[in-house]
């Protein structure tokens, strides 16, 4: 039995609630189908935060600096920014820094990996208007909820979360889940299947888990 813990540096609160639980059950069900031993995960995917005396550090400063504080609960720490169009860029930029001062500064801690939506989260989310359903409890259709027709129109909403905010609102929402908004239920969201675990940057990463099961 191997114990692989999962943390994840996220871009901000609502990414936690809809990473958090995708990223753990990929991971599991990656393991269970590739690992060459049996491997057994945490009840969740550890939020890592940075300490309040690095908040004008550099990104990837603050990212070593709270995966070092979680040392000994992780042995992946996901880190998330948003695509922004140019997914390779964003990787680029705000996420591989981080990974290769992982690398060179807790190499026997674990890896890094990188998780980059095209845009925001929330645009994992627009991928599957039956996941969205059964979320938001409503049969209304993707054209009521005017959810993108297609991968393509995903990939060109200018506002995902915009767009997912006037979907719930088209269900006519309890005064009490109007309050709430629809942050948390993108943690539900993250919970049932939905094509966003078929997205290429995600599966690319939950294959490392297959090879860091395997790190002594």
């Amino acid at each position: 039995m191997h114990y692989l813990g999962l943390a994840l540096y996220a871009e901000g609160p609502t990414d936690y609630y809809f990473l958090r639980p995708l990223l753990l059950r990929l991971c599991e069900e990656i393991c269970l189908n590739e690992a060459n031993q049996s491997v057994e995960f945490g009840e969740e995917v550890i939020s890592l935060n940075e300490p309040a005396r690095m908040k004008d550090a550099p990104r990837e400063e603050r990212i070593i600096e709270a995966a070092r504080e979680a040392r000994g609960a992780w042995r992946i720490v996901f880190i998330h920014t948003d695509g922004a169009g140019s997914a390779e860029r964003a990787r680029a930029t705000c996420a591989q820094p981080a990974i290769d001062r992982l690398a060179q500064e807790l190499p026997n801690d674990g890896v890094g990996i990188a998780v980059v939506p095209i845009r925001e989260t929330e645009s994992w989310a627009l991928t599957d208007g039956d996941a969205i359903r059964r979320v938001f409890g409503t049969p209304l259709s993707d054209e009521v909820l005017e959810l993108p027709r297609n991968a393509a129109d995903v990939e060109t909403t200018r506002d995902p979360k915009r767009t997912l905010h006037l979907a719930f609102l088209k269900t006519n929402p309890s005064s009490r889940k109007r309050r709430q908004g629809v942050s948390p239920m993108l943690n539900a969201l993250g919970s049932v299947d939905n094509q966003a675990s078929h997205m290429t940057a995600a599966q690319s990463a939950m294959k490392e888990a297959n090879r860091s099961a395997s790190l002594s």
